[in-house]
């Protein structure tokens, strides 16, 4: 009551190896902001990251309290839930689909070559 809470923008997504270029690209440019992105063989592409990479993602401010920092981005752990997200796209989705048909194709195709994307922006807007 009578605090703040602040969050940093945050995006994560699978995206195609084209399109993880193309975001990493984007991100080269924009120092404020850190990529992260591994797919299912866990090749990695890292941008404007540093030696730690832990950060705050949301924290808040109260009167006469400590600062709360409910919501951390760590990339270990990002790598350990990628992991899991990738093995859901064949225990939930494949599973849906007889072998070899369209679908399961498609969606086996985008299990092996789409990179889990994870995108900070550390600007704080205070609009």
């Amino acid at each position: 009551r009578g605090g703040y809470v602040y969050q940093k923008g945050y995006c994560e997504c699978f995206v195609s190896p084209d399109k993880a270029q193309e975001l990493a690209s984007m991100v080269e440019n924009h120092r404020s902001m850190n990529l992260y992105a591994v797919n299912n063989r866990g090749d990695e592409l890292k941008v404007n990251v540093g030696e730690e990479g832990v950060t705050a993602l949301t924290w808040g401010v109260f009167p006469c309290r400590e600062i709360i920092q409910p919501t951390i981005f760590d990339p270990n752990i990002f790598l350990v839930w990628a992991e899991e997200a990738f093995s859901l796209w064949t225990s939930r989705w494949l599973s849906l689909y007889e072998m070899e048909s369209n679908s399961f194709d498609l969606i086996e195709s985008i299990r092996d070559s789409y990179f889990l994307v994870a995108i900070i922006d550390n600007i704080l807007s205070m609009e």
